[in-house]
């Protein structure tokens, strides 16, 4: 059993995107509790966050035990995504 896995899960208080931007930079963050401006779309007022890490499986290990708790758990990355340069462009 992994160690993030014995360790009791921590909820923050509820942030707006910018705000776990701000406290969790370039890392994966788990998010519940999400309060959508509108059901289809990524933006939201505020969230808590459950697991944060710089790989994206720490977080998932992190809020595992809070799974039976939360219908959903948005698993998303606070920093710039980039894409690999196909092969043909270089």
């Amino acid at each position: 059993m992994n160690a993030a896995a014995n360790i009791a899960p921590q909820i923050s208080e509820p942030l707006t995107w910018e705000e776990i931007c701000q406290k969790y930079p370039d890392q994966w963050v788990c998010l519940v509790e999400i309060d959508k401006l509108e059901e289809q779309n990524f933006e939201f007022r505020t969230a808590r966050v459950v697991g944060h890490g710089k790989t994206r499986r720490e977080p998932l290990e992190q809020a595992h035990a809070l799974r039976s708790r939360y219908e959903s758990i948005g698993h998303y990355f606070t920093g710039r995504i980039t894409a690999p340069v196909p092969r043909f462009f270089v």
